[in-house]
């Protein structure tokens, strides 16, 4: 059975992530279908294509195929930003055309990739309940390729990447801070292994040493241990050992890191 999720930038506090429940709902009636609905995250920092791309693409892969996912960041009418509906790994995206999807599979190109055009529904002018209907559409069996023309091609964003400096040393980039502060920098595990070559990785983060690696979170660490790792999405991860709560004594906090923040890798 396929399942909707959802990742938006929305929030908890604001009436929009239940009225787009809601309009999907009511999109699933019209069409006389069901299917279980997941929230992935609608904590996603305003406008921050980035951070939807690193949080769905850690969950979709569990989802089953056929399954239905909206990404619904800086959500309202642009020109330039159509709605649009992508078919790649087995599953469908629905998303503004920001570039999100370039971030989500940098390097790749959809199976299928539309141009949603809802003119036949003439009470559908925002982009989010346009998308909404189109899921209704896609769990009632429909193709994406009846929702609107063929579209050469997502608009791309740029990421950054890691910025090797010297033989023993790089620049990479904090891409994402988690639930429990702990930190999620840009550097890809292959990337690293190809860099690193067997030597001993040694992080700086703003004149802070991490020297410890470890291969999961179970290894015994007296609280508060500075350690890396690399994070079930494959990135290098800065973290400490049992983070304090609301912000307070985590690895974002302790080593002074936010989104963007740079962070110095060093070989020895």
């Amino acid at each position: 059975m396929p399942i909707v999720s959802l990742t938006t930038d929305y929030g908890w506090k604001d009436p929009d992530a239940a009225a787009i429940r809601a309009g999907l709902y009511s999109e699933m009636l019209r069409h006389q279908v069901a299917s279980p609905m997941v929230d992935v995250s609608h904590d996603v920092s305003p406008r921050n294509h980035q951070e939807a791309a690193y949080i769905l693409g850690g969950a979709y892969k569990a989802f089953p195929k056929g399954s239905v996912h909206l990404m619904l960041i800086d959500c309202r009418p642009m020109v330039n930003h159509p709605p649009i509906a992508a078919m790649i790994d087995g599953h469908y995206f629905l998303t503004q055309d920001h570039g999100g999807l370039s971030l989500l599979f940098p390097g790749r190109q959809p199976d299928e990739l539309v141009t949603i055009d809802m003119r036949n529904r003439l009470d559908l002018t925002d982009p989010g309940d346009i998308m909404t209907a189109a899921a209704a559409h896609v769990i009632a069996g429909g193709t994406i390729s009846t929702l609107g023309p063929p579209r050469p091609q997502w608009n791309q964003l740029q990421s950054t990447h890691p910025e090797i400096l010297d033989r023993n040393h790089a620049i990479v980039h904090v891409q994402y801070v988690d639930h429990f502060g702990q930190v999620v920098t840009n550097a890809r595990e292959t990337w690293l292994k190809e860099w690193q070559q067997g030597r001993t990785l040694k992080v700086l983060a703003r004149g802070m040493v991490i020297d410890r690696f470890i291969d999961n979170l179970g290894e015994k660490m007296d609280p508060g241990s500075r350690y890396m790792r690399i994070n079930d999405m494959g990135f290098l991860e800065l973290g400490i050992s049992w983070p304090g709560q609301h912000g307070v004594n985590t690895a974002s906090n302790l080593f002074g890191l936010g989104l963007q923040d740079p962070v110095e890798l060093q070989l020895r």
